[in-house]
């Protein structure tokens, strides 16, 4: 965060957005970002461009003085979106292992995820550069399509996008409500929830203390190709 506001104070500074720009870069992006809490408690997101023009209008409604140009559009893209990419992603143990496995058994594999203010297409491009996309066939992210899990949309747009039905895929994640609730009601034949934040009232089908046993799991319920 304080690198992405170091970088857009001095991008308007140099735009002519004046000193006050400093104390309007974090409320802008703290506008974003309510914008984007607001659309969740619906079940909804904002797009890449909804997000990146939420942190512009907001400038420009507290330096009015702004002279926008390309050079300016470019850093804002920069720091709101590629911020994703400045950090090696923080990889889960036993996570690519399991994924080796589950690609042996022919199994076709989707990351679907809520993402933050930075777009879905620039998290995945830092989780292409960490060889990712040797196993992951589809990318789903929540900005794309409009959906914030546990709304419907993003598991219907998940099942599209690998070509199965509900009822022959199953939906791995470590949050009980939105995982684990929202592939549930999508109809989705397995969930598994991972990791600690169970909850009295949501029962997934298995439950793993981390992704370690996940390949073995599945094929003891009988959910992996013979």
């Amino acid at each position: 965060m304080r690198r992405r506001e170091t970088r857009l104070t001095r991008a308007y500074e140099r735009a002519g957005a004046g000193p006050g720009a400093a104390d309007a870069v974090p409320k802008a992006i703290r506008h974003a970002i309510d914008k984007l809490v607001i659309a969740h408690q619906s079940n909804i997101d904002l797009s890449g461009d909804d997000r990146v023009n939420a942190v512009r209008r907001s400038m420009l409604e507290q330096c009015p003085g702004t002279v926008e140009d390309d050079a300016l559009r470019e850093e804002l893209i920069a720091s709101i979106c590629e911020s994703a990419s400045w950090e090696p992603p923080d990889v889960i143990d036993g996570v690519e292992t399991e994924l080796e496995r589950l690609k042996r058994h022919g199994l076709m594999l989707a990351v679907v995820s809520n993402t933050g203010l930075a777009p879905g297409c620039y998290v995945e491009r830092a989780l292409v550069a960490r060889g990712f996309d040797r196993w992951i066939d589809r990318w789903i992210w929540s900005d794309e399509v409009l959906s914030w899990k546990p709304g419907q949309a993003i598991f219907q747009a998940t099942l599209d996008a690998l070509g199965t039905a509900a009822d022959e895929t199953a939906f791995v994640g470590d949050t009980p409500e939105a995982d684990i609730l929202g592939s549930q009601h999508a109809g989705f034949a397995v969930s598994v929830l991972v990791g600690s934040k169970a909850e009295a009232a949501v029962r997934p089908d298995i439950a793993l203390p981390s992704l370690s046993g996940l390949t073995e799991a599945l094929d003891e319920i009988g959910s992996l190709p013979v």
